[in-house]
């Protein structure tokens, strides 16, 4: 196969939560981490060379890209003296907590295993997206899963396929760095609702879902964002679920319905011009 062209869809968290500091400079996580139907549109042909062409939205066009990074370990973990072609139309927002650099990477993987006729395993693509990044194992299996470790230890959950979802990311830009130091200051952490969410999920329950959402992000970035406390603030007078994803800056809102979805971002940015807004669903 020349080329392939494949989706690398974003993903939300219904739970994070942060455990503490761990000696390796890295903090476990305890996470559920649901695909949703936004995704970037990515196609890898074969090369003699490693080329990046950004032909659509706005991200780094060459070595600065995690995509050239996952592009580069595949072909000297399946030993081939060839490159790849990529080509990347971003649509999902970044930064944002979305996982869009991550689904990126783990779309090349998968993309380029298969131009080159599958020269590595799915544990072997697995332990080289562990390699890339925190987020990168979920974005490679897709769906539904509980991330546990640094996000490495995955044990899937039942999806909730179809839930209607506005996103919502104002103009500000995170550092997940000072993201996680803000929580390691924190004096009080809510405690942990993940076992909650995965019941809430296998019985399809909206009311337990809504009542186990936590991220510890919000907690520790929303006294020293005012941009991020007004975005929690203007979207709670919608009276639906709605949560900051992983470090920020987007947050999910869950509509009713597609209708109600598309109306309350209408709404939003109309208020809020600079704001991104986009209805989409669980995948």
């Amino acid at each position: 196969m020349s080329s392939i062209t494949v989706a690398a869809h974003a993903k939300i968290n219904l739970t994070l939560y942060v455990g503490n500091k761990r000696s390796d400079g890295y903090h476990d996580i305890d996470s559920i981490m649901h695909q949703i139907v936004l995704s970037d549109e990515i196609t890898v042909s074969a090369d003699d060379s490693l080329r990046l062409h950004v032909a659509e939205g706005n991200a780094p066009a060459g070595e600065d890209n995690l995509m050239w990074t996952a592009a580069r370990r595949f072909l000297d973990a399946a030993s081939l003296t060839k490159g790849l072609s990529m080509i990347l139309k971003k649509r999902i927002p970044s930064p944002a907590g979305m996982g869009g650099g991550s689904a990126d990477a783990a779309a090349v993987l998968l993309a380029a295993n298969e131009v080159y006729d599958h020269p590595l395993s799915q544990d072997e693509l697995l332990s080289l997206a562990a390699g890339l990044g925190a987020d990168v194992p979920f974005c490679l299996a897709g769906g539904c899963a509980r991330c546990q470790g640094i996000g490495e230890k995955m044990t899937p959950v039942t999806p909730w396929h179809g839930l209607p979802l506005v996103i919502v990311r104002p103009d500000i830009s995170v550092s997940t760095g000072a993201a996680y130091a803000q929580i390691d200051a924190s004096s009080h952490k809510r405690p942990d609702t993940t076992e909650q969410m995965v019941q809430a999920l296998e019985e399809k329950n909206i009311s337990l879902l809504s009542a186990s959402l936590m991220n510890h992000f919000e907690e520790g970035l929303f006294p020293q964002e005012d941009e991020l406390a007004r975005t929690s603030e203007v979207l709670s007078r919608f009276g639906r679920p709605f949560q900051m994803t992983g470090s920020g800056s987007a947050f999910f809102l869950i509509a009713d319905d597609l209708k109600e979805a598309r109306h309350i971002a209408e709404t939003i940015s109309r208020k809020h011009p600079a704001w991104y807004t986009a209805v989409t669903e669980t995948l």
